[in-house]
């Protein structure tokens, strides 16, 4: 029988059709908190089949189906995990961090990550002075309040990782299994990727509930008003999927229609018309980019500067 070629396809399967990839192994994972990223993180880590010890909470709650909760202390598994997720809010990090310090559960071997966007590695410095890899690993995904269909949104989500090399290898294989992708932050870059995060997601959701208060002015119901918004933005997205920012821009700002703007901003509130104009400065700087005139673009800005 004639030997197959060093580096060729092995049999069975079909020339030109790639083998499945092999996933990175992830240690035992356990989660304190019991909130919304803490429960669709653990639906989405025994999906993609890495262990999950239990997500600890404060006192008692529901949780989905196939999650174990404890409750109350230290956590009973922190001798059964490698790698610890600490899923609370922002201000509640560094003590959660010098509560399992004092536990004397975790030390050299370990991993503690957390969630948080805008915080560096370093909130976890009482685990650090254990010897345990500290990092954190942060989801640019919305997670709604059910856990089965947020869970859903991690993969293809992308994920900014940041800490010390051994914390970020591990994160980088969860996210793998997670089917994510996985960026690296500086941790002083921290905050301002956040604060886009921000724009990206809660401002969205600020500026249509803005637009859909407007359209109520304008006399238009809001059962009316949502869907038609939701759909408008909808559609901007898909085109800056598409086309780009600067491509997908539309409406006056981007035209150079000075009289417009000037009407926009005699009818609005003076709240309303400050935080017009704030947007607008941007969108004139994003028009530029898509070809508005210098001369135009300069009309804009002293006009949003002269209604101040």
């Amino acid at each position: 029988m004639p030997r197959r070629p060093a580096g060729g396809p092995k049999p069975g399967r079909p020339r030109g059709e790639a083998g499945p990839v092999a996933l990175p192994a992830v240690p035992p994972v356990g989660i304190v908190g019991a909130g919304r990223a803490a429960l669709a993180l653990a639906v989405a880590l025994r999906r993609a089949r890495v262990p999950v010890a239990g997500v600890h909470a404060r006192r008692e709650r529901a949780v989905p189906a196939g999650v174990k909760l404890t409750w109350g202390g230290t956590p009973p598994w922190l001798g059964r995990v490698g790698v610890v997720i600490l899923a609370v809010s922002d201000d509640g990090l560094e003590a959660c961090a010098g509560d399992l310090a004092r536990s004397g559960g975790l030390g050299l071997g370990h991993t503690a990550l957390h969630l948080s966007g805008a915080l560096t590695h370093d909130v976890l410095a009482p685990l650090a002075a254990l010897g345990v890899a500290t990092g954190s690993m942060h989801p640019l995904t919305a997670l709604g309040s059910e856990p089965l269909a947020a869970a859903a949104r991690f993969r293809g989500a992308t994920f900014a990782l940041e800490g010390d090399l051994a914390a970020v290898a591990v994160a980088d294989a969860i996210v793998r299994r997670l089917r994510g992708t996985p960026v690296t932050l500086a941790p002083e870059l921290k905050a301002v990727y956040h604060a886009g995060a921000v724009f990206g997601s809660n401002y969205v959701v600020a500026m249509v509930a803005t637009a859909a208060r407007l359209l109520a002015l304008a006399g238009i119901a809001p059962d009316a008003a949502l869907p038609g918004l939701l759909a408008l933005a909808r559609g901007s997205l898909d085109d800056v999927e598409t086309l780009g920012p600067a491509g997908a821009l539309t409406g006056p700002a981007a035209r150079g229609d000075l009289t417009t703007v000037r009407h926009h901003l005699a009818a609005l509130a003076h709240a309303d018309g400050m935080l017009y104009r704030a947007v607008a400065r941007e969108t004139v700087r994003l028009a530029r980019a898509a070809g508005l005139s210098g001369a135009k673009a300069v009309q804009l800005e002293e006009m949003l500067r002269q209604t101040e």
